[in-house]
């Protein structure tokens, strides 16, 4: 809320200028219009005390007058006028409290009226002693009203320094003690009116033509503005798009008008995605952007808003990768958009499963891990993982760096055996990769080069070859090949060991043993 003194003078001047517009329709008798411009007036600057003691002097019940007072206090305690004027409306709230004796009101017998008195009672006496009396009635309440209000009624003298400078333009005191009298005189003389003996008939004026010129377009709007005013600041984004439509309605080229509709679109879909109504909500977010198509903010949540109800889509159809590639997107841009990270957790868990059972392990290791990062204590991802992790990487398997030209084994996931080895050559490169073993051979046969392969492990295939690990290879009058090339490259391809070393690995190892080749 801004203070008393941090609005600036053109502000001030609008404020006053409304003032002066709310205080003209209490004067017309338009009660109504004139509490909108002071909640108006209040809700731009709620430490203005006039405005506040106006509000409180149009309400519609005694009620509102207090509650009215009882709000302006809290925000000006300090305020001498407010104090009094709260007390004054106790009181009179008290007074009406009191119950009256029924016994005591006097009472109107009724009586024929004979047929000579009918005829002396003509017309036009009878209307000039009933405008007589009423007019010598209206000057005595005016009176009597007008010494009550210089004792009980708010002190309209001055304006509150947030618009002292702008005293020239401030409405006379006298105008509104004038106008207050007024009211005061049509309320007592309807109090009256009900505790008189006799009822008193009015006469009517003759109704006479409305000569007021058309109204502005200003004039047409400025209740709705203030209808949109009250609707933002209570969060009725439903209500302050009705009112903004009336407004473009009658001021199509408003630019402040089509802004306004646009940011209340957009809050009205922010609204609706938190109610999880979706399809409502996109609606609003499309009629925002056309309100505004420049918009970057609307254009990215509609983004967002597609590709995530693309998202909720496929997860009700359980297609995992496709909730994960929709998600995953919106993700990136807002975290906490609705629970997008709660339903990204559950598709990465998922698509870990179905990796899982496909045997892809290495993909399945990445969805369970992905699935843990969104939601760290789901314990079957942690417990999956860890039966992925122990398959990828078994305690019982063999690895080779290809850089280090050298061949580890683990048991117990502890290195028993380290071998150097020759890997093939710049022209026939070994591949890096997870593999195992898939075949046992006390000698393979290479027809492509005519060589024999003693102990053999088959690990994988390369078109229509398959690579392993063997033993130094011989030719067919068995002379032994490459026995000085260890820790080179040297084969077609394979990994190829000593002869001693080949023989114990062969022993050692079982069809099925993982075997990692690393760059």
């Amino acid at each position: 809320m801004e203070g008393p003194d941090s609005l600036d003078a053109a502000t001030q001047y609008r404020l006053t200028a409304q003032l002066e517009d709310g205080i003209a329709l209490v004067r017309r008798g338009d009660l109504g219009g004139a509490r909108a411009i002071f909640r108006r007036i209040i809700h731009h600057n709620p430490y203005a005390e006039e405005p506040w003691l106006w509000l409180a002097w149009v309400a519609e019940t005694r009620e509102e007058s207090l509650r009215y007072l009882q709000e302006a206090q809290a925000l000006l305690p300090e305020s001498a006028r407010i104090a009094e004027a709260l007390r004054w409306a106790q009181e009179e709230l008290s007074k009406a409290a009191v119950p009256t004796d029924d016994a005591s009101a006097p009472r109107v017998e009724a009586r024929p009226i004979s047929d000579e008195e009918e005829k002396a009672s003509t017309a036009t006496r009878a209307a000039t002693g009933a405008k007589q009396k009423a007019q010598q009635a209206a000057q005595r309440s005016a009176a009597q009203a007008f010494e009550s209000l210089k004792n009980n009624a708010p002190k309209l003298a001055r304006w509150k320094p947030t618009f002292q400078r702008l005293g020239a333009l401030a409405v006379p005191a006298a105008s509104v003690l004038a106008t207050i009298a007024v009211l005061l005189l049509v309320i007592t003389g309807i109090s009256n009116a009900k505790k008189s003996r006799v009822v008193q008939a009015m006469e009517l004026p003759t109704p006479v033509a409305d000569a007021t010129s058309t109204p502005t377009i200003n004039q047409r709007t400025r209740s709705l503005w203030v209808q949109v005013d009250v609707a933002w600041t209570r969060g009725d984004w439903a209500a302050a798009m009705e009112a903004l439509e009336r407004i473009r309605a009658i001021d199509p080229q408003n630019e402040d008008a089509r802004k306004r509709l646009a940011e209340a679109c957009y809050e009205q879909a922010m609204k609706l995605i938190q109610a999880n109504r979706l399809e409502e909500a996109q609606a609003h977010i499309d009629a925002a952007i056309r309100l505004d198509a420049g918009s970057q903010e609307l254009q990215q949540v509609r983004r967002l808003l597609k590709m995530y109800l693309d998202g909720l889509d496929a997860y009700w159809k359980q297609d995992w990768q496709r909730v994960v590639d929709r998600l995953r997107k919106v993700y990136a841009v807002d975290p906490n958009f609705r629970d997008t990270q709660a339903m990204l957790g559950q598709a990465y868990y998922k698509l870990g499963i179905e990796r899982q059972e496909a045997q892809v392990w290495d993909e399945a290791r990445d969805a369970y891990q992905a699935a843990l990062q969104m939601l760290p204590d789901l314990v079957d991802a942690r417990n999956r993982l860890n039966e992925v992790l122990a398959i990828i990487t078994p305690p019982k398997r063999i690895e080779v760096d290809l850089s280090d030209y050298l061949m580890t084994v683990y048991e117990d996931n502890k290195p028993i055996k380290v071998f150097k080895v020759c890997i093939g050559r710049p022209s026939a490169p070994t591949i890096p990769g997870r593999y195992q073993v898939l075949d046992k051979l006390p000698m393979a046969y290479a027809s492509k080069w005519d060589l024999q392969m003693p102990w053999w492990l088959g690990i994988y295939w390369a078109g229509g070859s398959e690579n392993g690990i063997h033993a130094l290879p011989l030719l067919r009058n068995g002379q032994i090949l490459w026995a000085g090339y260890l820790g080179k490259g040297c084969s077609f391809g394979c990994i190829v060991l000593d002869t001693p070393d080949a023989i114990w690995l062969y022993n050692w190892a079982e069809v099925g043993t993982v075997v990692f080749v690393n760059p």
